[in-house]
């Protein structure tokens, strides 16, 4: 063989061999997408696992866990009198048939979310805040901790919760939970810093976030406690019952939330956001036809109203 013949199959059995690292890098990457994850950036809001999450129920919340495999929600009945926390595990390349969490099915809950490290699960619920109680007739907050699969005992919140409803937790990874509340006559977000399991003082966000005329519903908190995702109503810019809005903290000081647009608002009602584990999708739902559908988009999507980074 000679010099040149020698050249040519050393030569090809390096273009063989990166083509074969190639494609098992790639397979690799592939495999390591989470569920819910994208090869490419889904830039209109697309239903989640139609059929089988999504249905012709009355669907909300889309709360995913930390590896994307299992996402907690909450099915309603249609006069909204009843929630009950699901959950849909992904198992051979699709989302299954959801199950009822133990703790929930006998009193209306909804709203769940975790904290920072997915140990443990915020929601609200109707359920008797004591043994001699009846079913409460407010959502107060409550949480449950998660070991493994198995969930312990719900526990209610008296420090945080009200005579009217408490909605939508959501927590910092600095442990500072915010929620929505209809305390003294007023729909406002709060927040309270948690310190080795004990809350402190419950305080009020700045209103002007809310913008003119604004009223607040589900605020959901990113981990690094920087930016908010409202569903607000009764603004100019408004498209429907509720509209999604963001606000975030530059130099320190909220900002006036922002409608995230066209390609999530509708003349719909739009609400209980939440990011992805990796904070690139968002999630939500939107009541069509008197009925709620999960959907979510690719953050990418909304850079437009976005003043920092994610």
């Amino acid at each position: 063989m000679n010099l040149f013949s020698r050249k040519l199959n050393l030569l090809n059995l390096a273009l063989s061999s990166f083509v074969l690292i190639s494609s098992v890098t790639i397979s690799s990457a592939h495999a390591q997408l989470a569920p819910y994850q994208t090869k490419l950036p889904q830039l209109t809001a697309t239903e989640f696992a139609p059929g089988i999450v999504s249905t012709e129920s009355f669907e909300i919340n889309t709360v995913l866990n930390e590896a994307g495999n299992e996402v907690i929600f909450s099915r309603c009945s249609d006069d909204f009198s009843l929630c009950t926390l699901m959950s849909s595990k992904f198992e051979s390349g699709h989302w299954q048939s959801p199950t009822i969490l133990p703790f929930s099915g006998d009193f209306s809950d909804a709203d769940p979310f975790y904290n920072n490290d997915y140990s443990i699960l915020y929601y609200i619920s109707k359920r008797p805040v004591n043994k001699q109680s009846k079913k409460s007739e407010s959502y107060n907050l409550w949480r449950v901790a998660k070991q493994g699969n198995k969930w312990s005992e719900p526990e209610y919140l008296p420090l945080l919760s009200s005579e009217k409803h408490d909605l939508y937790p959501s927590i910092t990874s600095d442990d500072t939970l915010y929620f929505t509340s209809l305390r003294n006559n007023l729909q406002q977000l709060y927040f309270v810093k948690s310190t080795a399991g004990k809350f402190g003082t419950i305080q009020a966000m700045p209103a002007h976030i809310y913008g003119k005329d604004g009223n607040v519903g589900d605020s959901a908190v990113t981990s690094d406690g920087k930016t908010i995702f409202f569903s607000i109503s009764g603004r100019d810019d408004s498209k429907g019952r509720g509209d999604l809005y963001i606000s975030q903290k530059v130099d320190g000081k909220w900002t006036v939330a922002v409608s995230l647009g066209e390609k999530v608002n509708t003349a719909d009602h739009e609400f209980t956001p939440i990011l992805s584990p990796d904070n690139k999708k968002l999630y939500f739902t939107r009541i069509e036809n008197g009925k709620g559908n999960l959907y979510g988009i690719d953050v990418s999507a909304l850079k437009s109203a976005l003043k920092i980074s994610l």
